[in-house]
């Protein structure tokens, strides 16, 4: 089986520069954490991935969740926190399956993985490697060469067009300042 929809979403807000550090779930300071906005964006995608409106959520809820591991390169923990509410609901729900074994860098091995999938799939990853993980995806239409710093709001979605794909964005809308203009 090979995945119908693939959508990869940034990690949730870091703290900037100017604001100290992130915090872990249970409040304790780490560097390598989502900060507070980061959390609460990461509740609201529980429901925006899995909502109670079952129309929505066919389209939208993913069969596998994949989000970057931590590792030796990389310690941050963003990704598979942004993803942590989203597939403690899915476990509740329904069946899910969970992948955070996939280092930052392991571009290759994490698509592979990502297009043997049946059904819906949602990738959380770090910004800066994501039109990158695209790349390994065959006949993919083209996308923006970057992800902007600034931006935490979006979602790209790939959907199976025959034996390629099609390529739109889904605004959040989950957050205050958030955008709903497409990543350029």
């Amino acid at each position: 089986m090979r995945p119908n929809r693939i959508m990869f979403i940034r990690h949730a807000e870091k703290p900037a520069s100017d604001e100290g550090i992130g915090i872990e779930a249970d409040g304790k300071p780490d560097a390598e954490s989502l900060c507070v906005r980061g959390w609460q964006r990461a509740g609201a995608l529980a429901r925006f991935f899995c909502p109670i409106e079952t129309t929505h959520a066919t389209q939208l809820k993913p069969a596998t969740v994949f989000a970057a591991g931590a590792g030796p390169s990389s310690k941050s923990k963003r990704s598979m926190q942004t993803v942590a509410p989203l597939v403690s609901l899915l476990r509740e729900t329904s069946q899910v399956d969970y992948v955070n074994t996939y280092l930052k860098d392991d571009g290759r091995a994490l698509m592979t993985d990502v297009l043997s999938r049946p059904g819906v799939v949602l990738i959380a990853w770090e910004h800066k490697v994501l039109p990158s993980l695209i790349g390994h995806i065959p006949r993919v239409p083209t996308v923006p060469a970057t992800w902007p710093d600034e931006r935490f709001d979006m979602v790209w979605i790939f959907d199976r067009a025959g034996e390629g794909w099609s390529f739109s964005q889904l605004p959040q809308s989950l957050l205050a300042g958030d955008s709903n203009a497409p990543i350029r």
